[in-house]
């Protein structure tokens, strides 16, 4: 195993755990709040969080705190298939052996990297790139999938188990 990969993902992992537990997807029932707790799921991980902000939180706010969420989760999708690539587990240009534990997990690591994170981080149903990845997605996530469109990044129900089999995948493939 590439021991060095696998480190570096979890590492990554959890930053962006403790990055999103700061900045949570954020409904608009904390619009005119001024504090909030990081949410149950980030301090089951050990991210636990008190923010207070100087004033209360308009839509606007809450809109950019998505925005920011997106964002990280955006940034993982890049740094993962970055690991992938910079640990030789997966050479750039190359694709993943996807009959090994943990393979459409990297694949589709890579093509929401090259596919969405680097691209207009819009779907576009007639883009077969696009089709091909939210296929695999769907595949491999039909629970995170089910309820919205394009390429869905829910840390908790696609970036944690699209984690774990890219971690499995190096196991098995290195």
């Amino acid at each position: 195993m590439n021991k060095a990969a696998y480190d570096a993902i979890e590492k990554i992992w959890k930053l962006t755990v403790k990055t999103r537990a700061l900045c949570p997807h954020a409904e608009a029932s904390l619009i005119g709040a001024t504090e909030y707790l990081s949410p149950s799921w980030y301090r089951a991980r050990g991210a636990v969080y008190f923010v207070a902000h100087p004033k209360k939180l308009t839509e606007q706010d809450i809109q950019e705190l998505n925005q920011i969420g997106e964002s990280v989760n955006r940034n993982f999708i890049i740094s993962m298939a970055a690991v992938l690539e910079e640990y030789g587990v997966v050479p750039y240009r190359n694709n993943p052996d996807r009959s090994k534990n943990g393979g459409d997990h990297a694949q589709l690591t890579k093509w929401l990297r090259n596919r969405f994170a680097h691209g207009e981080w819009q779907y576009d149903a007639s883009d077969q790139n696009h089709v091909e990845t939210r296929q695999l997605l769907e595949e491999l996530f039909p629970n995170g999938t089910a309820s919205e469109p394009g390429f869905v990044t829910a840390i908790n129900s696609i970036l944690e188990p699209l984690k774990d089999g890219v971690l499995a995948y190096i196991s098995a493939a290195t």
